[in-house]
């Protein structure tokens, strides 16, 4: 399973792993355009353009988009982040061209009605309000913008309602003219699909509808890592339990040492075995749940716990957390542990190299992030030339309870 990445004149880029003897095809059409790509005026509109795609075409209505969709039998989707937005499909093979076709479509031939994009913003301020509901929403967006306040990235993806209500029509048709650009844009294919195969549906519905103007593909900066400042947000919900999440800063997506903290999150709350499952749960009751996440951006990343709890838990869940910091910067990792996490490692990419979507997800932001290829030998073969020493060296440059940033939602 070789995976080809090919850059045309005009900055588009084509990825394709074929994967014979396997029935699917996953396809991805990302616009390297998310919320951190975004001016003041125009906050939520990466997410408000990806809602509006799958409302219709000069050669389709919306509810014709929805129908093909259907009676392909597609697993069909999209997602805005901050840094881009991605549309992506998994068929049969047979299905492939008519996913594609339907893209390219919504690509370049966006058009909807006034009241389609009136009723679409009032759906998108409903789906704000629906996550201002949720606490464990509410946690993650307050961290984000508690830790990047004063970046491209304070502001949450789907922007606020108030200036939802004041976009129209208009401001969609010129934010797609900015970013639905050649440069932008990655298309990306994994399963039973030829080089050739893939190759064949860009030439036909992609390019002879692109700029033939020489361009540079779209490459975020390596900025050094942010370090916002230690702080502490309490945000009143009534719930039952609080919700938290710890976030330590450490490194941006293309340090090496995202490697070493990737394997550290694994062990320190990866699974039941990890150890603040073990002694926060199933040694002193606190908490029902709580794992570690990894976070990482072009300009800066976190190492966080999340847990909820009562209120009445959560100052003892954190006082144990640091504990267990405390307990990692005294006396290390085991090699026992760093070999049963690694193994682990080895587990998770196996089982994900045997699905099509997650294989053409990871090679996609492969490439978005790092403009070329990493094979998973390769990055298989940096996780299993990590020592303990490495491990204990991130937990010592970056587990640092001064730098620590605690937000709370609940009661």
């Amino acid at each position: 399973m070789e995976t080809i990445i090919k850059t045309y004149p005009n900055g588009l880029r084509l990825v394709v792993t074929p994967m014979e003897n396997f029935k699917s095809i996953a396809f991805n059409m990302m616009v390297m355009a998310g919320s951190g790509d975004e001016t003041k005026t125009e906050e939520g509109l990466s997410h408000f353009c990806e809602h509006m795609l799958f409302k219709g075409t000069t050669n389709r209505t919306g509810q014709q988009i929805i129908d093909e969709f259907s009676r392909l039998g597609v697993y069909y989707n999209a997602w805005t982040s901050e840094s881009a937005t991605c549309y992506y499909t998994k068929s049969i093979a047979e299905n492939i061209e008519a996913c594609v076709d339907l893209y390219a479509d919504m690509y370049f031939n966006t058009k909807f009605e006034a009241e389609d994009f009136d009723k679409e913003g009032d759906v998108i301020v409903q789906e704000i309000a629906m996550h201002e509901d949720n606490p464990t929403s509410v946690m993650y967006d307050r961290l984000n913008t508690v830790f990047y306040r004063g970046t491209k990235y304070e502001h949450p993806v789907a922007g606020n309602a108030t200036a939802i209500k004041k976009y129209q029509p208009q401001d969609i048709y010129q934010y797609l003219k900015k970013h639905y650009i050649a440069p932008n844009t990655i298309l990306a294919f994994a399963g039973n699909i030829t080089v050739e195969q893939a190759e064949a549906l860009v030439n036909k519905y992609f390019l002879p509808y692109l700029t033939t103007q020489p361009a540079t593909p779209k490459q975020r900066e390596n900025c050094p890592a942010i370090k916002p400042e230690s702080s502490r947000l309490q945000v009143k919900k009534d719930t039952e339990q609080q919700h938290v999440a710890l976030a330590f800063p450490v490194c941006n997506q293309y340090d090496n040492d995202r490697y070493a903290l990737s394997l550290f999150n694994l062990l320190f709350g990866g699974d039941m075995s990890s150890r603040l499952f073990i002694n926060v749960r199933e040694k002193l009751g606190l908490v029902y749940s709580i794992h570690t996440e990894l976070e990482t951006s072009d300009i800066g990343g976190s190492s966080r716990v999340v847990f909820s709890c009562t209120p009445q838990n959560t100052q003892k869940v954190i006082d144990v957390v640091k504990q267990e910091i405390d307990n990692l910067l005294r006396n290390g990792v085991r090699e026992d542990e760093l070999a049963k996490y690694r193994n682990q490692w080895h587990m998770q990419c196996l089982f994900g190299s045997e699905i099509t979507s997650k294989v053409n997800n990871r090679m996609m932001e492969v490439v978005s992030v790092h403009n070329r290829i990493i094979s998973l030998e390769d990055e298989l073969k940096i996780i299993d030339a990590l020592t303990v020493a490495d491990l204990n060296a991130v937990i010592k440059k970056y587990l640092v309870v001064e730098n620590m940033i605690t937000v709370v939602v609940g009661k």
